[in-house]
């Protein structure tokens, strides 16, 4: 039973997390918002997506004895030093309450000498994750509708954005099935591919960028930047991440186990452009009127994953 103490996101953030559900126990969550004290707690299975803004004080609680795994992705562009996290922890070794004299905080909080040093002694470990004791009652979801406004699942079928034959899956969260997203100003994507399975060629149409975690299995990624120079052509594995500029189209082909990637981009729409779209070509590509046509007859309209190809 672990707990991430609170912490403060400097900027906008989104979970994901993998590994909740059944055998691996639960993933309970609070919140509280500088402009409300009422904490919000609310409960995580796998799959599902939570956005947490600037505002929020949060904490992650693994009720169960397994594996629990949370992917925390976000824009950082106004910190501190732009790029980098800057958000800081509310107790433990770098909590707020080792970063002031033991005196103001003893003035702050009316406590006694003795009863300050006691306090800032258990705060001397450097760990963010504890193990809390086996009596201490953790807070439990009781509220429904708090849920039905902040978390979204993208493992869900019913919320399958794309779903091709012996292809993959795409699942998409955007302030248009989460309101919230409007004020954070973020969306986020899962896209599933089965062996040999492509996703793209596509670029988005606005100014976002995309940051991907490969959540499972393995794959190529081809990025593509300006005059058509290839900037990243590299294997991707569990556990590590790829980024996509704005405007630079990409391609991720899955390897024989399959692969598995989750997206955060820095817009709340996400307005993509699939470059395989039924499109009138025949102009542009400057090819005999036969040859054009079956071009076009083999593109199918939106069709952002393509299942492996038979042809040799």
């Amino acid at each position: 039973m672990d707990l991430i103490l609170a912490s403060k996101k400097a900027d906008k953030t989104i979970m994901e997390v993998e590994g909740v559900g059944g055998y691996y126990g639960e993933c309970i969550v609070g919140l509280i918002s500088s402009e409300d004290s009422k904490e919000e707690v609310v409960k995580l299975q796998k799959g599902d997506t939570l956005p947490v803004t600037m505002k929020e004080v949060s904490w992650w609680y693994n009720d169960g004895h397994s594996k629990l795994e949370i992917i925390f992705l976000g824009e950082y562009d106004d910190e501190y030093t732009p790029g980098e996290y800057c958000g800081f922890f509310l107790t433990r070794f770098t909590g707020i309450l080792n970063g002031f004299s033991n005196e103001i905080i003893a003035k702050s909080f009316h406590m006694t000498k003795p009863e300050i040093k006691n306090l800032i002694k258990d705060q001397s470990s450097s760990n963010i994750i504890i193990k809390i004791k086996e009596d201490t009652k953790m807070p439990h979801p009781c509220n429904k509708n708090a849920e039905h406004k902040l978390v979204f699942n993208l493992d869900s079928a019913k919320h399958c954005t794309v779903e091709v034959k012996n292809g993959g899956i795409l699942s998409t969260v955007t302030c248009r099935n989460l309101p919230l997203l409007r004020y954070i100003g973020l969306s986020a994507n899962r896209v599933v591919l089965e062996g040999g399975a492509l996703f793209g060629p596509i670029f988005t149409a606005d100014l976002s960028v995309q940051l991907s975690y490969v959540t499972k299995g393995s794959g190529h990624v081809q990025i593509m930047g300006p005059l058509c120079k290839v900037v990243l052509d590299t294997k991707v594995e569990e556990g590590e991440l790829f980024f996509v500029p704005k405007f630079f189209p990409f391609v991720v082909e899955a390897d024989e186990g399959g692969l598995e990637f989750f997206s955060v981009i820095t817009s709340s729409k996400w307005e993509k452009v699939n470059l395989g779209s039924n499109i009138s070509v025949e102009a542009s590509l400057n090819m005999t009127s036969d040859l054009t046509e079956s071009f076009k007859s083999k593109i199918a309209k939106d069709a952002v994953i393509a299942p492996p190809s038979t042809i040799k």
